[in-house]
Order: structure tokens, then sequence, then C-alpha cells
């Protein structure tokens, strides 16, 4: 029996703990999934040709990419649970998380030039990696203490949608990440950070970050009250980090190669965004 067959007599519980987003969301992927390869076979039909057979339905390979994304199983045990070979595995992995990066995409940079999101929240959180063989030094976190990916979230403060991804090495400040990606945003939104964006404030409009304890005296009431505001905002970030790392695939120690790190981000950030849509 296919996998797909087996998860549709599973409670809702169940089938969110095992594939990381409720049953009608998986349902509407499988349905942009197949308008999406459908389209591909009239623009290019060069790929019709041949006889059409394969080991897994549609709905077993987008499970298989969503298994390895929510458990971060390797691809042996992958290739165990679904009856397949390790390499065979990998190759359907990889070839749907490419896939749903265009399926599901993300408002991305432009829309961060509309004003229709009021106000965002940046932050940037690390995940550990293996140890790289080559220029080790720039993947070096000096606040982890090991070689890390940084990844830098804007996230809509009202709905909590993630609105863009952008992922640099551990050795880069934030602030540094941040002007690197060459990001665009609408003069009139509210930008929230936290102290590692000391400075934004100088760079564009309308960003707000905490006030550091000036040299040789303490802050004013003012200033730390200013501060705590600031916080109560800035915190709803990390609930949406949390949500992220459901995903095991953006807890654990990636054991990919690095430059996936941006794809897989994007593609949990928004299974995040549909499971929690309003």
């Amino acid at each position: 029996m296919k996998r797909w067959k087996k998860l549709q007599h599973v409670s809702e519980t169940e089938f969110l703990r095992q594939v990381g987003i409720p049953r009608a969301n998986f349902e509407t992927i499988v349905e942009k999934v197949n308008t999406y390869l459908e389209a591909e076979r009239v623009r290019n039909r060069m790929k019709r040709r041949g006889l059409k057979f394969s080991h897994l339905p549609i709905e077993d390979r987008l499970l298989l990419t969503f298994y390895y994304l929510r458990h971060h199983p390797t691809f042996l045990n992958l290739a165990d649970v679904f009856g397949i070979s390790e390499s065979y595995a990998n190759k359907r992995y990889h070839e749907y998380l490419d896939i749903l990066v265009k399926v599901l995409r993300l408002p991305g940079h432009k829309a961060l030039l509309s004003e229709d999101w009021i106000a965002i929240v940046i932050d940037v959180t690390e995940q550990p990696i293996e140890r790289p063989v080559d220029k080790q030094r720039a993947w070096f976190s000096g606040k982890k203490k090991r070689h890390t990916a940084k990844i830098q979230l804007i996230v809509c403060l009202l709905t909590l949608q993630i609105l863009s991804v952008v992922c640099g090495k551990g050795r880069t400040h934030d602030f540094t990440l941040f002007k690197q990606c060459g990001l665009h945003l609408a003069a009139a939104l509210e930008k929230y950070a936290d102290a590692g964006y000391q400075g934004l404030d100088k760079l564009i409009a309308n960003a707000f970050t905490p006030i550091k304890k000036p040299r040789n005296r303490k802050l004013t009431p003012e200033e730390r009250a200013y501060n705590r505001a600031l916080a109560k905002l800035r915190i709803r970030i990390e609930h949406v980090n949390r949500r992220c790392k459901i995903f095991r695939v953006t807890k654990d120690v990636y054991r990919g190669k690095h430059r996936h790190i941006q794809k897989t981000w994007t593609v949990v950030s928004a299974l995040v965004n549909y499971r929690y849509a309003e």
C-alpha cells in the first residue's frame, strides 16, 4: 500500500505530526503541483516523450519531501519508509524541493515596496551546519562558537506572515547581511529590529531598534520603557522562528549542501504561511 493511502485513514492530529501541515493544505499543494507539472508538459513538449512510469505517485513524492523537511532523516531511512532506493529518494526530494520553490512563492522583495503590510519585524536566526571543508572561517559564528548559517526573516507584524527569507554565512554580522541582500522597503513601513541592527534608522526611514546603554551613564526610565515596548513587538517574530523549527530540517544540524539552505528555508517558510494563514 502506498504511503498516501495509509495516511488517508489517520486522524488530522497524526497527519499534522507526520507531515507538518494539515491535510487540507497538503491536498491544495498537490493540486498546485499537478497544475504546474501539466503546464510544464505543455510548454516543453520534449518532456512528454517515452513511457510514463514511476515508483511513486505524485502524492507520495510530495509526502517524501515533506517527511524529510519535517523529520530530517537520512536518505537511507527515508528510502526505507517509502520502500524505494536511497538514490531514488535523494533524487525525488531535490526534484520536488525545486518544484515547491516555484509553486509556493513568498511575497518576496517586490512586495516589501508595498505599504499594505503597515509594520514589519526583521530578525536573524542561526542554524548549525556541519563543519565545512573549505572556507571554514566564513561560516564560524562568534556568538554560537560553531559553524552556522544565518537566516534573516522579515515578517508582517500583524499577520505573522513571512515575507522574505535571506540566508548568509555564520560570520556575517546581522546588519551586514541586511545591507548585502539589497532589500528595498517602502518608506511608510514601520520596521522593528533588535540590537544587531543598530544604525538601521540612519539607513532607512521609520526604523526602530533598541537604545544602547551609553558609556558612563545608565538608561533613563523613558529609554527603558521604550526598549520594553519595542521588545513586546519584536517578540512576535520568535513565535515565527518556532513555527519554522517544527520542521526539523531547519532546527537540527544542516547536513545538506550549503547552496540548498536558501531553498530549504524558502519552502519551509511558505509551508508555515500556508498552515497559519488566517
